[in-house]
């Protein structure tokens, strides 16, 4: 069987820092669990030799600087707009929990820029887990002074509020505060509308004083932050002959000119950056900015996943009810990881609440999500027809590269109207600094453009029913950018779900061309084709597209080539994509190993997932929620992973589910106990599909063991093979085990070795073997230490029945054909 392999790799406990070990290149099927380790120890390095710097001239100076910061805390909430806070809604900002942030010493785009492509490299390097204190804290990087860091993840994640909160924190007195003496955030969706710009009036776009301390600036660099929030939001074109720098303080200059310097250290070479990026567009930033420190958001832990539901709702019993609803739905509760969603979530069901409707949402996809939040959001009166227009302009603003909605634009397409409408509903935000509007969030951009793709525009020439010009429009913005790594691709898939679409088209009124849907499926099939050798290599980014169209007939057809791959899973919601994808494929078999640890290699085609934080309940509830139906996927190795009484209770529900089919379980060195036994005693009495059982070198003790043969002996028991191998058993459990010998419809293998039998044990268990009722072909026992007459015993019982063998030391590999037996008694030939 082709077979997926999970590669997990844990950081820090909370008081240890920790580096995740990369696996053994071979073989590549060997199953690892990394050790937990300490970050090395970074040593100062001379700082290598740096293009020539710009010398800025001071043409003015300014007194008063010491009452900037007063000024500001006094002011900052009326001065500083709220980026994605509406009349109506209470914006994500307003209620920040700390995010996991996952620091890697490279990026793995950094590591193949040699290769041409981002997605050729090896898995990409792993990292440990850190604070935001840690940012610009020591043991970061060997360079203190004039540190770049990276924030990096995926739309909605967090990145751009940590951001925000970083500055806020500081001006607050709560970070950085011995680090910095100033910290200044820039939104570079705000600098995008500016051509030119002198760094005086860059410093001063986020200056409260009337003048800005430019001497104090100037000289002192190091205790400078600077925040470039959406780096990624500005029209970059790299490639060309970049302008240089102006040496003058108050001179303007294109604005691409003065960020280039800032990110390779030829203007303030000293100050320290804070840059946020989605990752899909890190590849062109890579080699601009000066030795970057790269950290990766992953969004809410599970206990910062609860804390935001109860600082939004504020009211303990509606945090309690909301939360208690999403647990219901395990798809939403993991999606919930993402900050952007929980804020959606929260508002849907505020808005529940206000309506004294019950509690409830049913989507699975963050594109259902978006649709049930208009569709919340929406006011009694219809806006489809507007709606379509705003589509447009989404769409049109990610072909030019503007997120900037005009008004003479807004009125073209008549929606002057409902622009209250839109900034009640949470959608649009009022420029600060001009008449204009724009998108409270980008993620919201690229969901309506993404309707425009699929829905089409009114115009029927530029886009007839049988045409997908609007997504190649808008692919080609991103350029060589995996089609599936494009921010609008999930959104369009997801569109194309069934249930997705009526809900959409009652919304937008309007429908989807057959023609057009047609060629989007077979768009996204040929895709997934023409990529496999990459995806192989990195298939994330395409399962989670397919995850969000959920139509079971477009998935098998499309997976149908997908043998494996090798994956790196740092999320929960990572986790579930996944599995839920490969349930569609050919792929039979699955693991999660421990580092160390042997056995056979199957095939070479493998997924190595990466865990970016602990293991916890949780995380486990999420994969076993998926093994509920497991498609084709028919063995499932956990062997080396600690899991508890809950976890086992979790995985033994998931067992009993009639779609679940799985034939092979390996639970070897997991620590399980007797205990456990209940729960697997329960799944065994179940008429299912498991044959295999593996429990070795577990602590069952001989009540574990009795507690398994109640579930033996159960007639709808189909296990065929049992092994036991060093579970502390003696004597006193071989009773049970005679009995279930003699009951067991249908168990043919098992292997008792290095167990404490002695001769009273193993004549308890021939007594069951002579039974006629005993199916059993082949008991694995240590006969070294047994007695001569004893020995004889098992000899004779062989020779009475020739179909039993009863071999004495175990070189095969169990589960994988025929075994070879070798030792005391005579084995096949």
């Amino acid at each position: 069987y082709p077979f997926f392999f999970f590669k997990r790799d844990l950081p820090y406990s909370s008081n240890q820092k920790s580096l995740l070990q990369e696996s053994p290149s071979a073989p590549t099927s060997t199953a690892v669990l990394e050790d937990w380790v300490r970050p090395p120890q970074l040593s100062r390095k001379p700082r290598k030799q740096k293009a020539p710097r710009a010398e800025w001239l001071l043409v003015e100076t300014s007194g008063e600087h010491s009452k900037a910061i007063r000024i500001r805390r006094q002011h900052q909430e009326r001065k500083r707009p709220c980026p994605t806070k509406s009349r109506g809604n209470k914006g994500l900002h307003e209620e920040f929990v700390e995010l996991l942030l996952l620091h890697q010493p490279h990026h793995r785009c950094q590591e193949s820029q040699s290769k041409g492509s981002c997605h050729h490299s090896r898995a990409e390097k792993q990292g440990w887990l850190i604070e935001v204190k840690d940012l610009f804290g020591p043991g970061l990087g060997a360079q203190e002074e004039g540190r770049a860091v990276v924030l990096h993840g995926v739309a909605g994640v967090g990145k751009s509020v940590m951001a925000r909160q970083v500055r806020r924190a500081w001006e607050e007195g709560r970070l950085y505060r011995d680090r910095f003496q100033r910290v200044f955030y820039f939104s570079c969706r705000q600098l995008a509308q500016s051509k030119t710009m002198s760094l005086k009036e860059l410093i001063t776009k986020d200056w409260t004083a009337p003048t800005a301390p430019s001497e104090q600036i100037l000289s002192q660099p190091g205790q400078l932050l600077l925040i470039l929030d959406g780096l990624d939001e500005l029209k970059w074109v790299f490639g060309k002959e970049e302008s240089e720098v102006c040496p003058y303080w108050d001179q303007p200059q294109p604005v691409m000119t003065l960020l280039l310097g800032l990110l390779r250290k030829t203007i303030l070479p000293g100050a320290s950056l804070l840059i946020t990026v989605r990752t899909t567009a890190l590849q062109p930033f890579i080699l601009s900015v000066e030795q970057p420190q790269w950290v990766k958001v992953l969004g809410f832990s599970e206990s910062g996943r609860k804390e935001y539901f109860y600082k939004y709702f504020k009211s303990k019993n509606k945090a309690n009810r909301a939360f208690h609803s999403v647990e219901l739905n395990q798809p939403l509760l993991t999606m919930c990881l993402v900050p952007l969603v929980s804020w959606l979530v929260c508002t849907c069901m505020k808005k529940q609440m206000e309506r004294g409707e019950s509690l409830g949402l049913p989507s699975q996809t963050a594109t259902a999500l978006c649709l049930h939040y208009l569709a919340q959001a929406l006011p009694a009166q219809p806006l489809g027809t507007q709606l379509r227009g705003l589509c447009s302009l989404a769409a049109k603003g990610i072909r030019q590269r503007e997120t900037l909605l005009v008004w003479e634009d807004l009125r073209k397409h008549e929606l002057e109207a409902t622009v209250s409408a839109l900034l009640e509903m949470g959608i649009l935000r009022k420029h600060p600094s001009s008449p204009n509007y724009d998108f409270a969030h980008q993620y919201l951009q690229e969901f309506f453009a993404a309707v425009s793709c699929v829905l089409g525009s009114e115009d029927k020439e530029c886009h007839p029913p049988d045409s997908i010009r609007g997504l190649e429009d808008l692919l080609n913005v991103y350029g060589d950018l995996d089609p599936f790594e494009a921010p609008t691709t999930c959104f369009v898939l997801g569109l194309l779900s069934e249930p997705v679409q009526r809900e959409m088209e009652a919304i937008f009124q309007g429908k989807v061309p057959v023609e057009r849907k047609q060629k989007l499926l077979c768009w996204a099939e040929e895709e997934v084709r023409n990529q496999l050798p990459i995806l192989q290599q990195s298939p994330l980014p395409m399962l989670h597209c397919l995850y969000e169209i959920q139509d079971k007939d477009f998935l098998t057809h499309a997976m149908a080539p997908f043998h494996g791959a090798s994956v790196r899973v740092h999320t929960s919601l990572e986790l579930l994509v996944f599995m839920f994808c490969i349930k569609f494929c050919t792929v039979k078999e699955l693991r999660l190993k421990e580092r160390g640890q042997h056995g056979h290699t199957g095939s070479p085609l493998h997924v190595a997932l990466l865990r970016g934080f602990p293991v916890t309940d949780a995380w486990w509830e999420v994969l076993f929620f998926t093994l509920r139906t497991t498609g084709k996927l028919k063995k499932l190795d956990l062997s080396g992973n600690c899991l508890s009484n809950t976890v086992v209770h979790s995985l033994c529900k998931a067992l009993r589910f009639p779609s679940c089919c799985l034939e092979t379980l390996r639970l070897a060195h997991c620590g399980l106990t007797a205990e456990g036994c209940i729960d697997l005693a329960w799944v065994l009495g179940t008429p299912k599909t498991l044959t295999n059982l593996e429990l070795s070198f577990n602590p069952l003790l001989d009540l574990g063991v009795e507690r398994l043969c109640n579930g033996l002996k159960q007639r709808g028991c189909r296990l065929q093979r049992l092994r036991l191998v060093g579970c502390s058993l003696t004597s006193s459990c071989c009773m049970a085990l005679a009995s279930a010998l003699s009951a067991s419809p249908r168990l043919t293998e098992l292997d008792l070795q290095q167990n404490q039998l002695e001769d009273a044990g193993v004549r308890l268990l021939c007594e069951g073997l002579r039974r006629p009722t005993c199916q059993l072909r082949l008991l694995w026992l240590d006969q070294t230490r047994l007695s001569e007459e004893v020995t004889r015993m098992l000899r004779a019982l062989e020779d009475k029945k020739p179909p039993l063998l009863i071999p004495s030391r175990w070189y095969g590999h169990w589960g994988g054909g025929d075994p070879e037996p070798h030792g005391a008694g005579p084995g096949p030939s």
